[in-house]
This record gives structure tokens, sequence and C-alpha cells, in this order.
């Protein structure tokens, strides 16, 4: 479990990055999703995985292009995005189940006063913009 979602870490990293969407979805499959094997995850991802699966593998390779490169091509933004919004669902699902995924720690009313004045304050390199 710990290393399926090492590779879904990395691919949300790429995913979060600058660049189009597009091209993020594709770099993010092919280098970190694209070897994961449907049968290794567990039951509540498995069918929105081979969705995400049947989706980069809809075209054939062509003119130099793989097939999620093809794929993704003729996706639109809209598609592309949606795409990219599944990897970030499983990714959520996939940490809910993972005990040894890094854990938020939620902040509320009660323990602010806990938290250094520190956090609050602004980087010197945003203010000076």
């Amino acid at each position: 479990m710990a290393v399926l979602w090492d590779e879904f870490h990395a691919a949300m990293r790429i995913l979060v990055g600058a660049g189009p969407v597009k091209q993020r979805l594709v770099d993010a499959y092919s280098r970190h999703l694209s070897h994961v094997h449907v049968q290794d995850l567990p039951d509540t991802l498995a069918s929105r995985f081979a969705s995400l699966q049947a989706a980069m593998h809809e075209s054939r390779p062509t003119c130099g292009l793989t097939s999620p490169e093809a794929s993704v091509r003729k996706m639109s933004e809209r598609d592309a995005g949606a795409q990219a919004t599944a990897i970030y669902e499983m990714f959520v699902l996939l940490s809910a189940e993972n005990e040894s995924a890094p854990r938020l720690r939620i902040v509320t009313n009660d323990n602010v006063d806990a938290l250094t004045d520190d956090l609050f304050e602004v980087p010197a390199f945003l203010s000076r913009a």
C-alpha cells in the first residue's frame, strides 16, 4: 500500500505543478501511474482507476506519440481536468486507507493559541510583491 501511495503522491506533485493541464496529466500518468495494476488497488479505487486507464489508452499510439499522449491530445481541457481530478480523488481515498500517509493537523479555535506567531507571518520574498 505504501508503494501505491508513493506513486499517487508523486503523480499529485506533478499535477499541482506548473504547465498546461494536458502535459501535467500525461507526465503524472506516464511517470507514476501507467505501471499500476488495477488488481493491486483497494476495491474502493479499482473501478475509478480502470476508468482512468481506459481514458488514457483510448487512442492508439501514432506519429511518435504514446497512447496516453495521443489520448490526452484528443481530450478537451475540461476532460483533461476531470481526469486530473479523478487522480486527486483516488489519492485522497488511498491516503485515508494508508496508515503510513502523513496526516494533516486540524487547527480549531481551541488550539489556535498553541500556534506560534511566525506561522502567520508573511515570508520576506512574498512581502515585496
